[in-house]
């Protein structure tokens, strides 16, 4: 029997700090290390689900007259991670360029 290893997605440290915010490692949920049912090769598959802006909430009138856009919820700009390329992408949203 095999005691925890650290794990290999955060090397440890509990998580990811992305500016200001820290995010917890998705596979360890912030532990730093793994065990059990969560060895490496048992990882969870991510769940695809749908973007924001196609959420059925968007329907209930209250819902959608709480936010000015479903793109950007009113901030001005829209954000992705591309995982891939380990990049955060933040661009203005077309609501923005609105009179």
């Amino acid at each position: 029997m095999t005691g925890p290893m650290m794990c290999p997605e955060c090397g440890g440290h509990r998580g990811h700090r992305l500016g200001g915010l820290f995010l917890a490692c998705m596979l360890c949920h912030g532990r730093g290390w793994v065990s059990g049912g969560r060895e490496p090769e048992e990882r969870p598959r991510p769940v695809h689900e749908p973007p924001v802006w196609e959420d059925p909430r968007w329907l209930d009138p209250m819902v959608a007259g709480a936010f000015p856009c479903r793109y950007c919820l009113g901030c001005g700009t829209v954000s992705h991670v591309n995982r891939d390329r380990g990049i955060l992408v933040t661009l203005a949203c077309t609501c923005a360029s609105r009179p």
